[in-house]
C-alpha cells in the first residue's frame, strides 16, 4: 500500500471546527446551537469540492459536498460541523487515513435552500 501524502502547501483553507451545544436565551428557553471546539478550533485544511456531485432534490434545495483533509486529530466527531468562510458544513464521514495518525479526511455537506 502506498503512503497517503499531502503537500503541506495544500493546507491553505482556514476552517473552524464546531460542536453542538445548548444555548439559553434571555427568556430562559434552551435551544440547540454550535460553538467552537475547546482545543484548536481554527485549523488549516485541504478543501476539494466534489464537482458534479451537487444534487437537486427539488427546485428549492441542493446539496454540495467536499472532501476536507486535516492533520490528524483524534477528537473529531460526526456530530460536529465545519465553518468555511462563515458557512456551516455538516460532517457526514470521518476517515483516519490508513490509520497512521497523520491525516484525517472529512466528507462534509452543505444544504442550500429549503430543507
Amino acid at each position: 500500500m502506498t503512503a497517503y501524502t499531502v503537500n503541506p502547501g495544500d493546507l491553505r483553507t482556514s476552517i473552524t471546527l464546531q460542536e453542538p451545544t445548548i444555548a439559553t436565551d434571555a427568556g430562559g428557553a434552551q435551544k440547540p446551537t454550535f460553538a467552537d471546539v475547546a482545543i484548536n478550533p481554527t485549523i488549516w485544511a485541504r478543501w476539494i469540492n466534489a464537482h458534479g456531485q451537487e444534487t437537486v432534490q427539488n427546485a428549492m434545495k441542493n446539496v454540495q459536498r467536499a472532501t476536507v483533509t486535516i492533520r490528524y486529530r483524534s477528537d473529531v466527531l460526526s456530530t460536529w460541523r465545519v465553518l468555511k468562510d462563515g458557512e456551516p458544513w455538516n460532517i457526514i464521514s470521518i476517515d483516519p487515513v490508513q490509520d497512521r495518525k497523520r491525516w484525517v479526511e472529512l466528507i462534509v455537506e452543505r444544504v442550500k435552500g429549503t430543507v
